[in-house]
């Protein structure tokens, strides 16, 4: 710590801070991912595609894409393990090998038709970004990549990974931001933060968990779920992903109006399709590139 006069000044400032904190404009993580290889992110003449009412995944691949509801039907494409299909029709059942099941008509995320053996399928799973799918089985931050003496309250915590982060140590800076918020969870701008911390360090699962925490505290915070949304492309936990970035598009990006709000929700929205591509639903894609076109 750099002086008791410093610790003051940073003890008045949360102090002031929290009850305003929910207000204020949060700095965004002003970048996207771009995974969809189109044309600057713009289709045109789209059809109508009608929703399913039921989906299912490849449970064990490679699974056969056939032109018919039979072994004899000429296969379209193999489809790999965890591929999401939606459910058109049930066939007839058949005992294949050891094996009985009834055949599906489906359509693949690319519009693809045909038929495959139910029995390598799981059927009903959610539909892509309907819901919101379960969160990480546990909030609890990370712990310190080294010891933290014991002695230190809240107040000395912060100011020391205040001090840490200006010297360019941010590992450290973390695992003290992190410390200070175990013991003043109530702080919630820490956990916004700390997550800007993470990303630097490339981090992304801790991140995705500092962010989950802000977002528990503030659910109608346009940044923190977009933010949110990044850290899970980046951490490959695209169904996530999905479901936060679905969020923060019909929320209002605090601090911003006019055509600064249309420009962070277009950054909302192509983080939104990138997901829907990293997790193989291109209707997905289509769908919100269609609403971001709208805005």
């Amino acid at each position: 710590m750099q002086g008791t006069g410093k610790v003051l000044l940073f003890l008045c400032w949360v102090v002031f801070l929290l009850p305003f904190c929910s207000g204020e404009e949060e700095p965004p993580a002003d970048e996207h991912l771009d995974l969809t290889g189109t044309n600057g992110g713009v289709v045109e003449n789209l059809p109508e595609v009608s929703t399913a009412e039921r989906y299912a995944e490849v449970a064990e691949g490679p699974l056969n894409l056939r032109a018919g509801p039979t072994t004899e039907s000429a296969i379209i494409t193999q489809l790999p393990t965890r591929t999401r299909v939606e459910i058109l029709s049930e066939g007839h059942e058949e005992t294949i090998g050891e094996d009985t099941d009834r055949w599906y008509e489906v359509r693949t995320t690319d519009g693809g038709l045909g038929y495959v053996f139910g029995a390598f399928l799981e059927l009903d799973v959610p539909a892509p970004g309907d819901g919101t799918p379960v969160p990480p089985p546990t909030l609890e931050l990370p712990g310190p990549s080294a010891a933290i003496p014991e002695d230190l309250d809240p107040v000395e915590l912060l100011g020391i990974s205040e001090d840490l982060e200006a010297e360019g140590r941010r590992v450290e800076a973390a695992d003290y931001l992190a410390a200070a918020l175990v013991e003043t969870p109530e702080y919630v701008k820490g956990y916004f933060h700390l997550s800007e911390l993470y990303f630097e360090l490339e981090r992304f699962d801790d991140a995705a968990i500092a962010l989950e925490n802000y977002t528990q505290h503030e659910p109608e915070s346009f940044w923190g779920h977009n933010n949110l949304g990044l850290a899970y492309i980046r951490s490959q936990n695209y169904p996530r992903a999905v479901a936060v970035l679905e969020r923060a598009v019909q929320l209002d990006p605090e601090g911003r109006t006019g055509e600064g709000k249309r420009n962070a929700l277009r950054l909302a929205y192509r983080n939104l399709i990138a997901a829907y591509e990293a997790n193989r639903d291109s209707q997905g894609a289509e769908r919100a590139r269609r609403r971001m076109d709208a805005l």
